[in-house]
């Protein structure tokens, strides 16, 4: 699966919120999220851009692989993900194999959808406010489309494209 996304930083949660819902976006819910991330064994991910984390999201969990961002414009990239029981036996799965792990990133999420776009409101532990819309499509050739429609999004929400993050909050946190 490829996911379309774009981020920028935010000043004011609510005035997006309020914003988003005049686009038509719906609230979905509020979550707690933690992000253990690890670095290869074989590679640095920091120079192969790739990601490798565990995430509990108010008691689920999840292992994520994130490949390198496909564009210039965009934090679009391959994502697999995958449900498991217990964070901590994956967590030390992880280091006994030689991954290293970096402080986690953690953050409170309030999620919209509107159709198959999903819009996060993220509060990040020691970064701030940003907002992340993203789409998720089976191949790359819809992706110029997708990104199209998020850059119209950002364009309603009076946000320049020059706002846009391409980096990660493990790498806005400088601990890859």
């Amino acid at each position: 699966m490829i996911e379309v996304e774009v981020k920028v930083k935010i000043d004011d949660k609510d005035k997006i919120a309020e914003q988003l819902k005049n686009l038509g976006f719906k609230f979905v819910k509020k979550k707690f999220q933690e992000d253990i991330y690890f670095n290869g064994i074989d590679r640095d991910f920091r120079e192969t851009d790739e990601a490798l984390r565990i995430r509990d999201e108010d008691g689920k969990f999840f292992v994520t692989y994130k490949g390198p961002k496909i564009d210039k414009i965009s934090k679009t990239r391959e994502e697999i993900e995958v449900g498991i029981e217990d964070k901590e036996k994956m967590r030390q799965i992880f280091i006994k194999l030689g991954f290293k792990e970096v402080p986690p990133i953690r953050k409170v999420r309030e999620i919209y959808k509107k159709d198959d776009i999903g819009a996060s409101i993220d509060e990040v532990e020691g970064l701030g406010l940003f907002l992340e819309l993203e789409k998720s499509i089976p191949d790359i050739n819809k992706k110029d489309k997708v990104l199209d429609e998020l850059m119209e999004i950002l364009k309603s929400l009076n946000i320049s494209r020059e706002n846009i993050i391409r980096k990660s909050y493990l790498e806005l946190r400088g601990l890859q």
